[in-house]
């Protein structure tokens, strides 16, 4: 039997979907992390760390052996083996073994989204093969969001003033624009495109930035539920001129509570989606959150369909 839930969220009190927002859901880790990564072996001691951290200037150096990352030694352990007269001992006996990683692939949003939740600073990045590949923090994602908005701030902001009160051309219950995407199971590598392709399309017929954004944001997160959740399936977008209509359907497994996974924080991500950087919980509600009209219906086992509407008339 399917299960249905319908929200009219066109009152909601929902926060503007920033520029700044909408670049990390686009940046890769991969293009933002530090390359040049400072790492030692289980064989080092604490005080070769130490001496690390101090002509480094770092907080934290991973630990690496046969190019596999197997710990990592912080700022903390460094200052409690000197309060407790352990720092000539061997990494390997002190290092932190569980280390909270993403992967390369991952966006810039999630990854953050993953600090916030470990409380850590600094991020080991992970290829596909598992190899350290690079370091990420804050800085780094500040300095490339620096670099970008330098770029095409200026000329975006410039874009919605000008548009400012402008309605789009056309005439409501026009003929829309049709777009269809093929979404596939575990394809990190292209999330994304289906909303930067619409992204594009909303730009040529001068729609409001703000807009914009919230569309992009919501069909991202249409994206990677398909992704991450399901056996794969298609979205539809229509482009109208007052408003834009997405249908994301996928190919099983269904959702056996809509309600419960509409709460913010709930996942059935497994375990390696969740060390990618994946599945905190939040795509559902965050596609509520941009939406004018939201509603999602499911067969357990056999499909899931989502319909988002954002409206083209001013800004909400």
């Amino acid at each position: 039997m399917a299960e249905t839930m319908s929200w009219d969220t066109s009152r909601l009190d929902r926060k503007d979907i920033s520029i700044v927002s909408e670049l990390m859901y686009q940046l890769k880790v991969r293009e933002v992390m530090t390359r040049n990564v400072c790492t030692v072996t289980p064989a080092h001691t604490l005080r070769d760390v130490q001496h690390v951290m101090r002509d480094r200037r770092i907080s934290g150096v991973p630990v690496v052996e046969n190019n596999k990352l197997v710990g990592i030694v912080s700022l903390d352990d460094i200052i409690r083996a000197l309060d407790t007269g352990e720092i000539g001992k061997s990494v390997d006996e002190k290092m932190t073994r569980k280390v909270c990683t993403v992967h390369d692939n991952v966006s810039v949003v999630k990854a953050i989204d993953e600090m916030e939740k470990s409380g850590f600073g600094r991020l080991p990045v992970l290829d596909a093969r598992g190899r350290l590949v690079g370091i990420l923090t804050h800085w780094d994602v500040v300095r490339k969001l620096l670099v970008m908005l330098q770029e095409v701030a200026l000329q975006a902001e410039q874009r919605e003033r000008d548009l400012h009160g402008t309605a789009v051309d056309g005439s409501p219950g026009a003929q829309g624009v049709a777009l269809e995407f093929d979404i596939d199971k575990d394809d990190f590598e292209n999330a994304g495109i289906a909303s930067s392709t619409v992204k594009k399309q909303l730009q040529s017929r001068n729609v409001p930035a703000p807009i914009i954004r919230r569309i992009a944001v919501a069909m991202y997160e249409a994206e990677m539920n398909m992704i991450i959740h399901s056996l794969g399936g298609k979205m539809f977008v229509t482009i109208f001129p007052d408003r834009v209509l997405v249908k994301a359907i996928d190919r099983g497994p269904g959702i056996a509570d809509v309600e419960l996974a509409m709460k913010e924080g709930f996942s059935t991500a497994s375990e390696k989606v969740r060390e990618m950087g994946f599945g905190a919980g939040m795509g559902l509600s965050n596609i509520k959150r941009c939406a004018d009209r939201f509603d999602i219906k499911s067969s357990l086992g056999t499909w899931t369909e989502l319909t988002i509407e954002v409206d083209l008339a001013g800004t909400k």
